[in-house]
């Protein structure tokens, strides 16, 4: 991932941000927008899952969510690899840079779970469909949280006097708008959680559908869901400032050229001592 984002983009790496969102948003408008067309679903704010349910907008579903999980990875491990370098140069101790890396497998588990609701679709293969979507939103958020305590950890140590107020205000806007991303992304999934539970559980008691007594209960479940996407997206935003001060990006690779890095045996040893000594000899003779 960082290999072919580092390749594609370079020092624009601070679009990155911009293609993912921008991708999401594209995305999921098309599937819904062919899923009502056909009658596939309804207007009125379904669940994102039931957009990309049937043929065509299935395969574009699945192909689009794919992506998004790629590109999501690939700003998780950007902004661990810039998180790093920084930790690097100031000397940071040992419990932050541990906290970056845990920062990456957050990031990294939360994209995969991305990856398992595009390709696991909700009608035929529940299951890991919906534990796709636990990792998706559910660590996501531990994500958001932890990013933040990461920034504000930025705020202090990465001030340079030739920043100025500019980039002081920039980094403090950025630490405030993550705040108040995950606070909202947080109660958003707790709205989401409750109310689909609790659609759920009247529906299965007969206390009326979607369309009727629990219409309430349901839209709020649903139009939460959407937030909650979106709202976890606009977080990834945070990062354009960071990866806009990324100098040169580079891939080293190293081969084994077969040279023997260790020691010699203990008989060709005493042969290489050998012929060190009789090598003066030869030349006195």
């Amino acid at each position: 991932m960082f290999l072919a984002a580092s390749w594609c983009m370079g020092r624009f790496m601070w679009l990155l941000p911009i293609f993912t969102l921008g991708w999401l948003f594209v995305s999921m408008t098309t599937t819904y927008g062919i899923a009502v067309a056909l009658n596939h679903t309804f207007p009125n704010f379904p669940y994102i899952s039931y957009t990309g349910v049937e043929v065509p907008e299935r395969g574009i579903f699945t192909f689009s969510i794919a992506v998004t999980a790629i590109m999501l990875a690939a700003n998780a491990e950007m902004r661990f690899l810039f998180v790093k370098e920084i930790f690097h140069e100031k000397k940071m101790n040992k419990k932050w840079k541990n906290t970056n890396v845990a920062g990456l497998v957050l990031g990294l588990i939360s994209s995969f779970g991305l990856l398992l609701v595009g390709c696991f679709q909700v009608d035929v293969m529940k299951p890991p469909h919906y534990f796709g979507a636990f990792l998706c939103f559910v660590i996501a958020i531990v994500y958001l949280w932890l990013q933040t305590v990461i920034t504000w950890k930025l705020r202090h140590v990465a001030q340079k006097p030739q920043d100025g107020k500019v980039w002081r205000a920039i980094r403090l806007f950025v630490w405030i708008w993550q705040i108040l991303n995950s606070a909202a992304s947080t109660i958003l999934l707790i709205l989401f959680s409750v109310s689909k539970a609790t659609y759920k559980m009247q529906r299965k008691l007969n206390m009326g559908t979607k369309w009727d007594t629990l219409r309430g209960v349901f839209l709020l479940s649903t139009t939460t869901e959407w937030l909650l996407a979106f709202s976890i997206m606009f977080f990834v935003l945070t990062f354009i400032p960071g990866f806009k001060r990324l100098k040169d990006i580079k891939v080293k690779v190293t081969l084994d050229k077969g040279e023997k890095s260790g020691p010699p045996p203990n008989g060709e040893q005493q042969e290489m001592n050998d012929r060190e000594r009789l090598q003066p000899e030869k030349q006195e003779v």
